[in-house]
């Protein structure tokens, strides 16, 4: 070969070479991912300890609140598997949100159970296991009756400053759909509870009805078999039921079973408030964005005002009684989709709460009837 084939040769090699910039892979879904709350980096959820000293996110919340400490909590970080070792960043420029690698890494792929706080080891065979982690909320019958036997008091009307309020936490859907198979709600002795809702053999995982990355629900697929579902529109949602029963006691059984749900809470809602003032002694209200929720009404207005809803503020009267029916009220106003995951699971839990409240001079019975 002569000197100016071999040159000729060398440039054609060169020109061949991909630039840096095509060797990198391509992520799938990357952009679906960009648009889901999970990528929103600004949000409440990922920046609520900036204002932390360290500025770290606690073991207890890192499992879910960062990338770093889901896989820290499955051990796919070479950790132990099941509980979060150390504190994890939030800082934007390592902590991308719950990123690619928190359900597609080795461990996460082959999960086959999820605990739920109750203690309930529940097998799934389904990919959306990785969604239940997270989305089994953080407490259960389990932890409001320790929160009552912690504070020892004589019985179950005996307010106390010790009993504070317990949260479920927020968009627990998993343990709303498995109901009283993992006991997410307040439980009432004696009282039978629905299982786990299996919708149909179409949409049974959280990845039939959600898409995995953005998370928005495929409302097209459900207007296949709901004529009340109207082309992509969400509230469309909303009017579909599949039951003639009137289970808030307003006569109408046309509306849909959101509607039902939305009396019975606010009917909830006001047993909780008579209870709180004509029992306790000391008026309630709620605010659904400020914790702990629950706040002294100072002027007995029914609803807080600006000023009212501060931690000094909390509610500090709460028995027993009134504890499981506010947990319960919390269980139903955090998972918006309650309705579509387990209603007559929630239905359930307010029912029995607005009755156990009645027993004890609340003022406001339920009249509607209790789903089987």
């Amino acid at each position: 070969m002569t000197r100016h084939s071999m040159a000729e040769a060398q440039d054609s090699a060169a020109s061949a070479i991909p630039a840096p910039a095509t060797l990198m892979p391509e992520i799938p879904n990357l952009d679906l991912w960009r648009q889901s709350p999970h990528a929103n980096i600004t949000r409440e959820a990922f920046r609520h300890w900036d204002t932390e000293d360290d500025k770290m996110i606690p073991e207890t919340c890192s499992k879910c609140h960062s990338t770093a400490g889901f896989m820290d909590y499955l051990g796919a970080d070479g950790s132990a598997a099941g509980v979060v070792d150390v504190k994890h960043s939030p800082d934007p420029a390592v902590a991308p949100g719950i990123a690619c690698m928190a359900c597609h890494n080795e461990v996460s792929q082959h999960m086959t159970s999820v605990t739920f706080p109750s203690g309930v080891e529940q097998e799934v065979f389904t990919p959306d296991v990785r969604c239940m982690t997270c989305h089994g909320g953080r407490a259960s019958t389990v932890q409001v009756n320790e929160a009552i036997e912690k504070a020892g008091v004589a019985n179950d009307d005996t307010a106390s400053a010790e009993i504070e309020f317990v949260n479920i936490h927020y968009r627990a859907a998993a343990a709303t759909r498995f109901g009283g198979e993992v006991h997410g709600g307040f439980e009432y002795d004696g009282q039978e509870y629905a299982g786990y809702y299996f919708h149909d053999r179409d949409s049974q995982t959280c990845n039939d009805c959600h898409s995995p990355h953005t998370l928005k629900v495929k409302v097209n697929t459900c207007a296949e078999c709901h004529d009340e579902v109207v082309g992509d529109d969400k509230k469309s949602l909303q009017l579909i039921r599949t039951s003639k029963a009137d289970f808030d006691g307003n006569g109408d059984t046309s509306e849909g079973i959101y509607a039902e749900i939305q009396t019975v809470h606010d009917q909830l809602l006001l047993a909780i408030q008579g209870y709180g003032k004509d029992v306790v002694g000391t008026a309630v209200a709620y605010d659904k964005d400020a914790y702990p929720y629950f706040f002294q009404d100072s002027d007995g207005s029914g609803a807080i005002e600006e000023g009212e809803a501060k931690f000094p503020n909390r509610y500090q009267g709460f028995t027993p009684r009134m504890l499981k029916a506010a947990y319960n009220y919390q269980v139903v106003a955090k998972d918006p989709g309650a309705y579509t995951h387990n209603a007559y699971y929630v239905l359930q839990l307010m029912q029995d709460s607005i009755a156990d409240l009645s027993t004890a001079g609340s003022g406001v019975e339920m009249s509607g009837a209790r789903p089987k």
